[in-house]
């Protein structure tokens, strides 16, 4: 009989641990994003799906008002991913403009480049950044300090500051949005890919414009202003009928951010399931269609990568002397 117990029990073990995710260590996954509605909420979502079918992790997008809001958690191991700007991520990590650093933040790769504007109503006749002077901007985020200095750099190629305009609080991007909508605001930022501006396209008296950067913006403008942030360029496709024509907008890299908590296999782990189910990501999220496969392994991150993610990259290849220069230099 006690062979019998004994034997049922090595049965019942061997059975739990069949049962188990691959990868027993990490028992659920939770993905810090931007409001619902918002593109982050969307990817965000998608990568929470995506990590639940191809590991059995129970997988959750968290939204929350801003990045500035969920670094912190993930910093103190809160939550495990999240989705951040190049530069929000490099400004919590220093601690600028943060109540403190947070030195755990880590990266998995860049996830996508997003292209980053300010809109107007297209009869206000707003259509170049020279003319918001004296005009109502939602520009200030007190949840997003990185977008704040990306605003308020846009302002400067126009050669305007924040004392031209009238520089409102903004609860976020779709609080701007609204507020050009119902005309409480003439301009606020907006990531250009956002499925929002579809809707407030058709909501807004003649619709929606993107207004074009100003006359001092060129190569190394915004570089300068702030690091991870670039000149960038919107074209008209089918997805984006308020864009009718080529304009100079930023860009900026979005990357996919964890920390130190996560153990280097786990973070081995999640970065090899990102890389290898890429393509299908970028069939299923458009935004995503930008990065290359072999894109994700960006080299000038401006916070560390993962170890794990890095044993990846390099196992594949990815990983540059470039790299190396670049980890050693943001690394505290």
């Amino acid at each position: 009989m006690k062979t019998l117990r004994n034997t049922v029990a090595a049965l019942s073990l061997l059975a739990s641990i069949a049962a188990a995710p691959a990868n027993a260590e990490l028992r659920s996954i939770t993905i810090g994003t931007n409001p619902a509605g918002s593109t982050f909420f969307l990817i965000g979502g998608g990568f929470a799906k995506m990590f639940q079918e191809e590991l059995g992790i129970r997988s959750t997008a968290q939204p929350q008002v801003g990045s500035s809001v969920y670094l912190p958690y993930i910093n103190n191991g809160e939550m495990t991913l999240g989705l951040s700007s190049s530069m929000d991520a490099g400004l919590a990590y220093t601690g600028e403009g943060f109540p403190a650093s947070n030195p755990n933040l880590r990266t998995l790769g860049r996830i996508w480049i997003l292209p980053y504007a300010y809109i107007a109503a297209r009869d206000s006749g707003i259509t170049r950044m020279e003319d918001l002077a004296g005009k109502r901007v939602m520009g200030n985020m007190p949840t997003n300090v990185a977008l704040t200095l990306v605003n308020k750099a846009m302002l400067e190629s126009a050669g305007l500051t924040t004392d031209d305009v009238v520089f409102a609080n903004s609860g976020g991007l779709l609080d701007g949005i609204n507020a050009v909508v119902e005309g409480r605001a003439d301009a606020a930022p907006v990531a250009v890919t956002m499925p929002d501006l579809i809707e407030a396209n058709s909501a807004a008296k003649g619709g929606i414009v993107v207004i074009t950067n100003g006359a001092k913006a060129s190569e190394g403008f915004y570089e300068q202003l702030v690091p991870g942030t670039r000149l960038g360029v919107t074209k008209p496709v089918p997805a984006r009928p308020f864009v009718t024509e080529e304009t100079s907008i930023v860009n900026y890299d979005t990357l996919l951010v964890t920390s130190t908590s996560l153990s280097d296999e786990d973070a081995y782990t999640l970065t090899r399931t990102l890389h290898e189910n890429w393509e299908q990501l970028k069939k299923d999220y458009p935004p995503l269609r930008g990065v290359a496969l072999n894109d994700l392994a960006l080299a000038e991150s401006t916070i560390p990568y993962h170890p794990g993610a890095v044993r990846y990259y390099q196992e594949i290849g990815l990983w540059t002397d470039q790299h190396d220069a670049n980890q050693a230099r943001v690394s505290r």
